[in-house]
């Protein structure tokens, strides 16, 4: 979920851009050409943390097909009193079922009456949505390991994708980091560990970035702690999923060392257009110990620093 609660389309990375200005419309005009025309009941609440995790289950209300691949989202629109008409997109959190109904994994945040909204709605009520819509993440035949990195809500994709690998029996090497702030955060221990019982060769790790003195586990962020785990850099798809700057980051970071960024999937939920600083990524580089690093030549090191540079306070695509 978005920390500023609206629809968007997800943004396209500002290295190795993928994406045209039309495509990275302001809400304004987004808003303008949408049709919130799909129906969806919720059946079920759950608050998986006091800190603000919920997971909604819906069942689709209308006769329109509803089919969505993993990565794939959808936008919802509602009348909140007090806020007014409120627009948001969520990627899906649970597998695709093909019996109408999927998950969605919220963050309620203090100044976002969506999310807060949509945490309270009881069971039975009907929301308007359009979609599903995005790309979806499934792996190349070809990939032989998935590295997945999310932060906070952000793991719904990457949920949503294992579980459906899980489905079709998958046998690939597949590494979920999942990062969180506080021990409070944590969640879906059931879940994950029932990933790891029936994919063989599924692991998981969560890096707490204020773990408390007996945390046991990795501590800092993902940008600290999942790149000395990485013994090879090659031979690997890369999600991220999760705050724009961690994405930025580790997205910056792999492709200077040697990563192609087709090999790289990633899904900004919020923080879309963060500032890096030169010291921020050498020191983000340095941390990495894959045996097949390789230095970036010249032109992809000038490409780094370019997006690492001072920018002027002005709109990078016209709005």
């Amino acid at each position: 979920m978005m920390a500023e609660e609206r629809e968007y389309e997800p943004k396209y990375s500002r290295f190795y851009l993928r994406g045209r200005p039309g495509e990275m419309d302001s809400e304004l005009t987004w808003g303008k050409v949408s049709r919130y025309d799909r129906r969806a009941d919720i059946l079920a609440t759950e608050w998986l943390t006091n800190t603000g995790t919920v997971r909604i289950t819906f069942r689709v209300a209308d006769e329109q097909p509803f089919e969505f691949s993993p990565g794939q989202w959808i936008g919802l629109e509602e009348e909140v009193p007090g806020a007014g008409l409120r627009r948001s997109s969520y990627c899906m959190f649970s597998p695709p079922r093909g019996d109408g109904t999927f998950e969605l994994l919220i963050r309620v945040l203090e100044n976002g009456p969506l999310s807060k909204h949509m945490a309270a709605l009881p069971p039975g009520y009907t929301m308007r949505f359009r979609g599903p819509r995005g790309k979806s993440m499934l792996p190349k035949p070809t990939d032989t390991e998935l590295i997945l990195m999310g932060t906070g809500v952000g793991v719904a994709p990457l949920y949503s994708l294992c579980r459906h690998l899980l489905s079709d029996g998958d046998q690939r090497r597949i590494r979920l980091y999942w990062g969180l702030r506080l021990t409070d955060d944590i969640c879906l221990l059931d879940e994950l560990n029932e990933l790891a019982d029936g994919l063989d060769n599924f692991s998981y790790q969560i890096s707490l970035s204020q773990a408390p003195p007996d945390w046991p586990h990795l501590r800092g962020r993902l940008t600290e702690s999942v790149p000395p785990l990485l013994e090879r850099l090659g031979g690997k798809r890369y999600y991220l999923s999760g705050n724009g700057a961690m994405i930025e980051e580790m997205e910056l970071a792999l492709c200077s060392l040697g990563v192609d960024r087709t090999f790289i999937f990633e899904e900004r939920f919020f923080n879309m257009k963060p500032r890096v600083d030169r010291a921020t990524m050498d020191a983000i580089m340095g941390r990495f110990v894959a045996d097949d690093l390789s230095k970036a030549d010249t032109r992809l090191r000038s490409q780094v620093w370019r997006f690492t540079a001072p920018e002027p306070e002005v709109a990078e695509y016209p709005e």
